[in-house]
């Protein structure tokens, strides 16, 4: 049984989905690039000093929905455990 490839990869399109000032788009992408790479692409915000807001955004609304599997809950738990923390995005304003 073969196995169908999946589309090529399309750097720009990632960033623009995941970069979208649209909520639902930004969660949709974030979704499909879990699905196909088990990580989220949180390296496309700077969070040198701070979580980025639209991440901390996007990350809420999947944590929120009760749709949202196991796997990636603790891929979640990783990623925010890797990041600068929630306090220091609320006190600098951006979460």
């Amino acid at each position: 049984m073969k196995v169908p490839k999946q589309p090529k990869f399309n750097f720009e399109e990632l960033k623009a989905g995941a970069t979208s000032q649209n909520p639902a788009i930004r969660k949709k992408t974030f979704l499909e690039y879990f699905e196909r790479f088990e990580e989220f692409p949180s390296y496309l915000f700077d969070n040198t000093e701070q979580i980025d807001g639209l991440l901390y955004q996007t990350i809420q609304d999947i944590v929120k929905d009760p749709e949202t599997s196991k796997t990636m809950q603790r891929a979640i738990a990783t990623l925010m455990q890797r990041l600068p923390s929630v306090e220091n995005a609320a006190l600098l304003g951006s979460a």
